[in-house]
């Protein structure tokens, strides 16, 4: 990347991070569809060929030689002082390593702000950064943040549900929650294991009372929370954690394909 570039200047680009299963992405389609909205929420071209971008996201899974793993594309903005058009890179890593005990920290100090950015994935992060370590040096898994008004959102990179009275419930995009992929998934397979969802906003004081806690992103898939704040859920992963998490790794092996 040049030192002239917009993403490494002013963090100006978007990003997709992908769940590859079976050597292939799972809904591929839908991350794509994401990568055009953030990019046109921030007012920044496709700096190539869309179906050049196809190909190297296949040629760099297939060079890897790995089954399971994220892939992440990457695009910044042009700088056309610099004569700069944007860059378009794609990386692979491996997945995250998950511990046992899952905890999370509610961080105060930085505060999700609803709106259209808040449903982009922005390479700007130096905020989520910042909670992140917060939470890392408190020997959290990762961060809690909340909107101005004090209700809970997500976490630094991933999308917080909790199990209360059978049903399920998460903060609706409204209250500055991204529109995760895997979020997503977890929507459309409850209702057919039987479990209400709701999109409603989610307090601080709604945590003890949950039954069970999960998160949800592509890098972990559905990960039960064993505490969240000081209050430790009933069970982690708990009953409608581990349905959600067998419908979800079948719903992997359909939907990931080329």
């Amino acid at each position: 990347m040049p030192l002239a570039d917009e993403g490494f200047l002013h963090g100006d680009g978007v990003f997709e991070t992908i769940r590859v299963h079976r050597g292939a992405p799972f809904r591929f389609d839908r991350h794509l569809r994401r990568l055009d909205e953030s990019l046109r929420a921030l007012d920044l071209p496709f700096p190539c060929a869309r179906d050049d971008l196809r190909r190297g996201v296949r040629a760099v899974v297939d060079e890897s030689h790995v089954a399971q793993g994220l892939v992440r594309i990457t695009i910044t903005g042009p700088n056309r002082d610099a004569g700069l058009a944007g860059t378009a890179a794609v990386t692979f890593r491996p997945l995250p390593e998950t511990p046992g005990r899952v905890a999370l920290r509610i961080v105060d100090s930085i505060r999700r702000m609803p709106g259209p950015l808040s449903r982009c994935k922005t390479t700007s992060r130096a905020a989520e950064a910042m909670a992140l370590r917060e939470a890392r040096r408190a020997g959290a898994f990762d961060a809690v943040l909340m909107n101005p008004a004090g209700r809970i959102v997500e976490t630094t990179s991933r999308n917080l549900f909790l199990v209360s009275g059978g049903g399920l419930r998460t903060p609706p995009l409204s209250e500055g929650a991204l529109a995760g992929v895997t979020r997503e998934a977890v929507l459309e397979l409850a209702p057919v294991l039987g479990v209400r969802p709701e999109e409603v906003p989610v307090a601080v004081e709604d945590l003890p009372s949950a039954e069970e806690v999960f998160l949800t992103g592509s890098g972990v898939g559905i990960l039960g929370v064993t505490e969240v704040g000081g209050f430790r859920a009933k069970s982690s992963p708990g009953p409608v954690t581990a349905r959600l998490t067998a419908a979800y790794r079948t719903l992997l092996d359909r939907e990931s394909m080329w």
